[in-house]
Parts: C-alpha cells; structure tokens; sequence
C-alpha cells in the first residue's frame, strides 16, 4: 500500500534564544523514514510566523512531489 504523501510529512516548530531574543524556525520531517537533507528556515519573530512559513513550503513540496511522481 503507498503511503499519502500528505499524512507522510510535516512541520516541526523549533526555537533558540540568542542574545535574548527568541528566534524560531521551522523543519520539514517525514515519517516513513528520514528525509536525508534537512528542509528548514528560521529566525521568524513569532512560532505563528513560523508555522504559516513551514506549512506553506510543506504545500510547495507536496505540489513539487505529486507532479515530478505525475510526470513518470
């Protein structure tokens, strides 16, 4: 049975304090088995900010991903 590339990956809010700011980030991960490369992007202002970001590059990834498996 394939595995729904939609229930397969997701987003993952991270945060680190530098020089008393709190910056987060967010990574793109999946579940099945690891993605081998590290898909992610930080320093946003809010985890709100970063979680609209994540999920937005999770929705492009997920596009790229149906339509390179489309053009087989």
């Amino acid at each position: 049975m394939a595995i729904d590339p939609s229930n397969d990956y997701f987003v993952i809010l991270k945060w680190q304090l530098r020089g008393g700011i709190t910056l987060w980030s967010y990574e793109i991960s999946r579940r099945s088995k690891p993605l081998g490369v590290k898909i992610q992007e930080g320093e946003f202002s809010t985890p709100q900010a970063a979680k609209l970001a994540g999920e937005e590059a999770l929705r492009k990834l997920l596009r790229e991903l149906t339509q390179s498996n489309g053009a087989k």
